[in-house]
């Protein structure tokens, strides 16, 4: 008998002893991670002999081309663990096809599906709750703090959430008038907020800062005369955090101050994994200020947003459906939505219910706007051509609903992004006399005179006075650069700038670049595949024109290649400005020139002899070093 008690011990310490010794943790949680979408851990283990490290490349197969992590180490209570080993996995489903070394800094192509990283450094001590780690990319760190140990959640740093008081009052108006747009956003739990957005001032065109670095307190402040929705679409600026990727919604009212408070390891645990048994949405944020309330329904239902989110929504278009009909489905489709959201959320105020309302209208009018788009994203590429070809031909601006519509009535249109294309649908519906017509007609008169001079008109201020006084002062700003722009661009082409766009050679396109570089003998070739809408190849082109500048009598040539998806005038315009030479290929798809190449900036360099040397996909502002060093390798 004592034996075996002694054998029951014995087998109860040997289990205790390799439990203490092998502890494996899924789907640790985070303090926050600087990391959403290129690196997510997904297993830690634990043993006498190594930490091991799991994390998901979630940038290997997409992205701004070729991707490479450097130095990845461990920090625990200050100390640093660099890794012992590291392993890339290839994935095929859940099965591992392919399995080889991960080499520190080295450059690993997009879409080779190597999405795993497995990393293995010293044992951390023993009693260690909490590590971070950290891995390179470019000259950012990529920070994945606070890992847990214990597979806890990090308890709330906000208080539990309360819903708003209905005082029974109907959502106010707002009026057309100056004001300070203000928000402050406030990010608790061992967070901080190390980058600012910054939006482009639509009549004036200049650039102004929205966040200004400042601890864990961003405010954001400038001038407005509506409300206006700051949402993840990106129409005028996009709140980023580094602790995760998520864009909250907001709307800011002239006057009305708003404060957002987040839970950083909530939101990133939300951010991560979203297992909603665990944590809610609400559990991740607070808000408080006058225009909270409306806030909270914004943040609950963002999928109202954006049609991706909410296609079932969207009625099927049946053969010989005329636009009427189908128009009526989709109203009492978006009606019984809204109808099931109030359901799940009686907590709300006649205000928020309000509120919900005009977002489900202005998705309504939105949807029946661009019913065309919207019906071939519900027909997932079915033979959408008649049909829609049917309801262009049955198409109405008469709505038989809009009597019952909150959206149009005095002082709560603006509550939506002001839409100035929808002024003949209002006009159609008798509602020219509405405050809501009135002033989508002053922004749209403004927006009609910032059109010409986008096509390079200079006006004279007789045009300009006839706009809103709110909007003339702006305007004169923008037309004084027009005029210079216009002044500097006659002097460039003057002198000869637009013979430097070449015809494109008479070769198979599969020989183009090849003839480009042959025209060269003897220097290096550096080719730039880019388009007039592309911003990170206008960014690239901009960044390198000192360069090409320190390179001017060098034996190096510039040759940037566009086509036809680049407008005539806009892509003469851009090129006056741009040294080198430039070709404007037919068509306008680029992989008919280039196979493989499904993204641009697009870049080929090649030597003096005619052989390529280096190319890559995308732009970064590190990048700029970088093609320097291969120039002047080039040119040996």
């Amino acid at each position: 008998m004592f034996r075996k008690v002694l054998s029951a011990i014995c087998l109860l310490v040997l289990t205790m002893s390799a439990q203490a010794k092998d502890i494996v943790v899924d789907k640790p949680v985070c303090a926050a991670t600087g990391a959403s979408y290129r690196l997510k851990v997904m297993k830690v283990e634990l043993s006498k002999k190594a930490t091991i490290v799991h994390l998901k490349v979630l940038n290997s197969t997409w992205g701004w081309g070729d991707w490479s992590y450097a130095n990845p180490r461990l920090v625990y209570n200050g100390d640093t663990l660099a890794p012992k080993s590291g392993r890339l996995i290839t994935h095929e489903g859940s099965k591992v096809i392919n399995e080889e070394v991960f080499e520190s800094g080295k450059v690993y192509e997009k879409n080779t599906q190597r999405d795993s990283l497995i990393l293995s450094f010293a044992p951390l001590p023993k009693g260690a709750q909490t590590f971070d780690c950290l891995v390179e990319e470019g000259k950012w760190t990529l920070k994945i703090q606070g890992i847990r140990l214990d597979n806890q959640l990090y308890p709330p740093c906000l208080p539990p959430y309360k819903s708003f008081v209905d005082d029974g009052l109907p959502l106010k108006p707002v009026k057309f008038e100056p004001g300070e747009l203000s928000a402050t956003i406030k990010v608790h739990g061992d967070g901080y907020v190390s980058s600012w957005e910054v939006y482009t001032d639509a009549y004036s065109g200049e650039m102004k800062k929205c966040f200004e670095r400042q601890n864990s307190i961003s405010e954001f402040q400038r001038p407005s005369f509506l409300p206006e929705t700051i949402d993840f679409s990106g129409s005028d600026f996009q709140l980023t955090l580094p602790c995760f990727e998520t864009m909250f919604p907001l709307i800011l009212i002239p006057g009305e101050p708003l404060t957002l408070e987040i839970d950083q390891p909530a939101i990133t645990y939300w951010d991560e994994f979203g297992e909603k048994e665990k944590i809610h949405h609400r559990d991740c944020y607070r808000l408080s200020g006058t225009t909270a309330d409306i806030n909270q329904v914004l943040l609950e239902n963002q999928e109202i947003g954006s049609v991706y989110f909410h296609t079932e929504k969207i009625p099927v278009c049946a053969d010989g459906q005329s636009f009427s009909e189908w128009s009526e489905q989709l109203w009492q489709n978006l009606q019984s939505w809204y109808q099931e959201i109030l359901n799940n959320h009686p907590e709300y105020t006649r205000s928020q219910r309000d509120f919900l309302r005009l977002m489900t209208e202005d998705l309504y009018v939105r949807h029946r706007h661009n019913y065309d788009n919207i019906v071939r994203i519900r027909m997932e590429g079915q033979n959408t051509d008649s049909l829609v070809a049917h309801l262009n031909e049955t198409y109405t601006l008469k709505e038989p609903h809009i009597k019952d519509m909150i959206l149009y009535q005095d002082g709560l249109t603006f509550y939506m992004p002001a839409r100035t294309a929808h002024l003949p649908f209002l006009k159609a519906n008798g509602l020219e006399h509405t405050d809501a017509y009135k002033t989508l007609k002053i922004l749209d008169d403004a927006d009609q005179l910032v059109k010409r001079m986008n096509d390079l008109e200079v006006l004279s201020d007789s045009v300009i006075k006839t706009v809103h006084p709110l909007f003339q002062s702006g305007l004169r700003h923008r037309n004084d650069s027009i005029r210079e722009y216009v002044a500097e661009l006659k002097k460039k082409i003057a002198e000869g700038a637009l013979e430097r766009i070449l015809p494109v050679p008479d070769v198979p396109n599969d020989k183009l670049i090849e003839t480009i570089v042959a025209q060269h003998p003897g220097k290096a070739v550096f080719i730039d595949i880019w388009a007039t809408w592309c911003g990170p190849c206008m960014k690239g082109i901009k960044a390198m024109e000192p360069m090409k500048m320190k390179l001017k009598d060098k034996d190096v040539v510039f040759v940037y290649l566009t086509n036809e998806s680049s407008p005539q005038k806009d892509f003469e315009r851009q090129v006056a400005f741009v040294s080198g030479l430039h070709y404007r290929l037919p068509g306008t798809i680029f992989s008919e020139y280039f196979p493989g190449v499904d993204g641009i900036p697009r870049y080929y360099l090649y030597n003096r002899e005619g052989k390529l040397v280096w190319q890559h996909e995308g732009w970064s502002d590190e990048r700029l070093k970088t093609v320097e060093e291969e120039i002047e390798k080039a040119m040996r």
